[in-house]
């Protein structure tokens, strides 16, 4: 068998565990007959404070923050849909001490500093 070959293998074997998984209340946690598109609209805005989003005052729907808070975030973070409560990671930043929930970030978005994981 080639790589890619074994890879793909792994892959399908690896969403058919995902889609077998459950959550606490006994449901299924990811439907991929559920997909839908979720856009948002971020613009950049250094004169912010970091690690926030802030809604625009003038245009409904897109929000303004910082490029570090930006870079910070993780893209995907709708991806999990509305379960995410469930996978909750609280940290607390070691340079600045602030307290986020790591699976919505790369990075610290209020001071830059990477995770520092034990």
């Amino acid at each position: 068998m080639s790589f890619e070959t074994d890879k793909e293998e792994v892959v399908r074997d690896t969403l058919k565990k995902i889609e077998r998984m459950k959550n606490a209340a006994g449901k299924t946690l990811f439907r991929q007959d559920l997909q839908e598109e979720i856009q948002l609209q971020i613009k950049v805005d250094n004169s912010l404070p970091h690690g926030r989003f802030y809604p625009s005052e003038v245009y409904p729907g897109q929000w303004r923050a910082t490029e570090q808070t930006f870079k910070a975030m993780k893209k995907n973070i709708f991806a999990l849909g509305d379960d995410i409560d469930e996978l909750k990671h609280e940290y607390k930043c070691e340079s600045c001490s602030e307290v986020l929930d790591i699976q919505f970030w790369n990075f610290c978005p209020f001071c830059g500093e990477s995770f520092k994981y034990e």
